[in-house]
């Protein structure tokens, strides 16, 4: 069985959600490398003859120019705008998709677009010698260092394979003209880029696995921790019960403090009990307190206490109980009952003031 310590449970959505807060999501830097570095490959073959072109332009404004220019102390700034200018257009295409190869990447492994503020804030605490030398002797950094070395060797070892294959055809480049040899070294960095890209992408989707689980893992929580965190957003179930009963406790003085307002109080006689209060200024009758049993009684003593008349009407105290809530009005199908025993109120008072 596991210890009350040990963190045998899943992390739950709000622990992954705070954690993504600060910036710790789960991501393979090396699929964002073999991803930009194959569609960096095919977008540098697909520009290399818009990059020749340029190449050229570049270099004849240097020599048509450039060297009168140098002559009379510099290159101008006409010169200079053009010269930017193709060396923009050269690698802005191969720039934007490595790029945007990168964003899409990122923006798949995380689940969309995130800017982690808290992440990013510097942190005094995090400035420590002896914290840096731990991160950098700890397990995950030796695991870091393992990849960095693998990957070197099947780089190093695709470079190698390819000169093999194609070292036949080097020693013609001696003889051959500039842009034979270009194309020839061309074809051979990509081929290089492409197979380094291939074997890298392989590796990511390894070390993308590698890292979800990592991630996963260094989130595992304690059952002590759950039951901490299930309090923490949903509430102890102690104190909101107390809060409740204190909220009842606050309205219930509330709605008897209203008593002695009311014109009359209608009861069951004792297990329901409903105070009413009726002046000419009101459109219909409205009920001030309600209460069963315990609360009906103390409805009762009140409204003797500040002489408000008490009339004993079963069906008429449980009809408003049920269907009027604190400060409605009478509903229409009671009008004529209440009337009644309002009417039967002010009679009772006409009389004790003729008496």
């Amino acid at each position: 069985m596991a210890a009350a310590g040990d963190k045998s449970e899943k992390p739950t959505g709000k622990r992954i959600r705070d954690t993504r807060r600060k910036g710790r999501v789960a991501k393979s830097r090396e699929l964002n490398v073999a991803v930009t570095c194959l569609g960096g490959s095919y977008a540098l073959y697909f520009s290399v003859k818009s990059i020749y072109q340029h190449m050229n332009a570049i270099i004849l404004e240097l020599w048509g120019h450039g060297f009168a220019a140098a002559q009379d102390g510099g290159l101008s700034q006409t010169l200079l705008m053009e010269l930017a200018q193709h060396f923009f257009i050269m690698i802005a295409p191969v720039a934007l998709v490595i790029m945007a190869l990168a964003l899409a990447t990122d923006i798949v492994q995380i689940g969309g677009f995130l800017v982690a503020w808290e992440g990013i804030t510097p942190k005094i605490s995090n400035i420590s010698p002896m914290r840096g030398l731990k991160n950098l002797f700890s397990p995950r950094a030796l695991v870091e260092l393992a990849k960095s070395l693998f990957k070197l060797f099947i780089i190093l070892y695709i470079v190698y394979l390819v000169i093999r294959d194609e070292q036949h055809q080097f020693l013609p480049l001696i003889e051959s003209p500039v842009a034979d040899s270009i194309t020839v070294l061309g074809n051979l960095t990509l081929k290089i880029l492409v197979r380094s890209g291939l074997a890298m992408l392989i590796l990511s989707v390894v070390d993308y696995v590698y890292q979800r689980w990592q991630y996963t893992r260094d989130l595992m929580m304690t059952k002590q921790e759950v039951k901490e965190e299930h309090k923490q957003s949903e509430g102890n179930p102690q104190i909101k019960a107390r809060i409740r009963s204190l909220q009842r406790s606050l309205a219930r003085r509330r709605m008897m403090a209203k008593i002695p307002k009311a014109t009359v109080v209608i009861t069951n006689p004792t297990h329901y009990a409903v105070a009413v209060q009726y002046h000419k200024h009101m459109e219909a009758p409205m009920v001030l307190a309600k209460g069963q049993n315990l609360i009906a009684q103390r409805i009762i003593q009140l409204a003797r206490k500040h002489r408000v008349p008490v009339v004993s009407n079963p069906p008429l105290a449980r009809a408003l109980y049920k269907q009027v809530e604190l400060e409605e009005q009478i509903p229409l199908a009671l009008y004529r009952a209440v009337a009644k025993v309002l009417a039967f109120i002010y009679q009772q008072r006409e009389a004790r003031n003729r008496s």
